[in-house]
């Protein structure tokens, strides 16, 4: 078709957000612009969790049911250097009903399951999420800041719709970062990579 294509699976969890968003990215230059060297953007690797990006008080859905099971407590460990040693991937602490997606209990100090559009059970469209001892949804203003939407990002006034809006959504930061890519090969620059 007279195009030359790349294409690679990126993880929001590797680029500054913490949520494990796995998704395919493509980009594509014509021909007749004589590219044929494009790399996609190396991970930043940016160490950060959930609690990074909470609200201090959030309009969101608690979990208090007796079904809930915890199988194990999360509680970071601090590194030789004194700071958290706070993986990048999310850390499922334990279950609601049978454990479904959407019936998943996870850390804080972990990172976000993949935000999903459509979704059931208790926490559909987020996870749950262990936070400071209650079992909570994320809000809709907590999902645009893990899809890496600044706070002036206006959402949409009617919850369902914001859930879907986010869950529907690219991860910003990635997408950052590709762009970066395409500019400095289309202009032949050399490799920025200082992420900022």
């Amino acid at each position: 078709m007279g195009y030359n294509v790349y294409h690679k699976v990126l993880n929001a969890s590797d680029y500054g957000l913490p949520q494990n968003r796995e998704r395919i990215f493509i980009v594509c230059f014509r021909d007749d612009l004589s590219i044929g060297d494009f790399s996609f953007p190396r991970p930043t690797n940016i160490a950060v969790s959930l609690n990074d990006f909470l609200e201090d008080e959030p309009k969101a859905k608690i979990i208090s049911r007796p079904d809930v099971k915890i199988n194990k407590v999360y509680v970071p460990e601090k590194n030789i250097f004194g700071e958290l040693d706070l993986p990048n991937k999310p850390l499922q602490i334990g279950i609601v009903n049978k454990g479904g997606q959407g019936e998943r209990i996870y850390s804080s100090f972990g990172h976000a399951c993949t935000l999903s559009a459509y979704g059931g059970g208790a926490g559909s469209n987020t996870g749950i999420y262990a936070v400071n001892g209650v079992y909570r949804k994320l809000s809709p203003r907590e999902c645009a800041r893990i899809q890496g939407f600044p706070d002036s990002f206006a959402i949409d006034t009617v919850q369902r719709q914001s859930y879907r809006q986010f869950g529907n959504s690219v991860a910003v930061n990635v997408l950052k970062e590709i762009i970066k890519e395409i500019i400095r090969v289309v202009f032949n620059t050399k490799p920025h990579y200082s992420h900022n």
